[in-house]
């Protein structure tokens, strides 16, 4: 599993900017980010090189942030890979709450990030089915 830093944020023009200076002014260096907004007010999930720092950083500037475990599984970048992955999780009564990806080396592999109530009972699943669960320390040093 690895930690992900969820904020918070009113959606207003600066306030990113405001947040991720945070980070920037810590030396946290930033491996991903998604930003869900619903009218007036969002959640921005990172995925930074050192998550503990991050959070503490968050806490000093009075920024309102939570570190949650997800899942990191590594998958080919070839089309129909997540749909494959996805189809296991599903047949396996696994719901999702949330997922991004990025690419970490183009048309060979991907990093699929998923949110769900159980990482540890997907990971299991997972592989068993021969995927890569990618651990903090390899995540953050992608």
């Amino acid at each position: 599993m690895v930690k992900q830093l969820n904020v918070f944020s009113e959606n207003k023009p600066g306030k990113l900017e405001k947040i991720t200076k945070v980070l920037s002014d810590a030396d946290v260096n930033l491996r991903a980010l998604k930003i869900s907004s619903s009218d007036a007010y969002g959640v921005i999930k990172f995925l930074v090189d050192d998550p503990e720092k991050g959070f503490e950083a968050f806490r000093k500037a009075g920024v309102t942030a939570h570190l949650k475990e997800v899942l990191a599984v590594e998958v080919k970048d070839t089309p129909g890979s997540l749909n494959r992955m996805l189809s296991l999780l599903a047949i396996n009564n696994v719901n999702i709450e949330d997922c991004y990806g990025f690419v970490i080396e183009d048309r060979k592999r991907a990093v699929i990030i998923l949110e769900m109530e159980e990482p540890a009972a997907a990971s299991k699943i997972l592989e068993r089915n021969s995927y890569v669960i990618i651990g903090s320390s390899k995540l953050y040093s992608l």
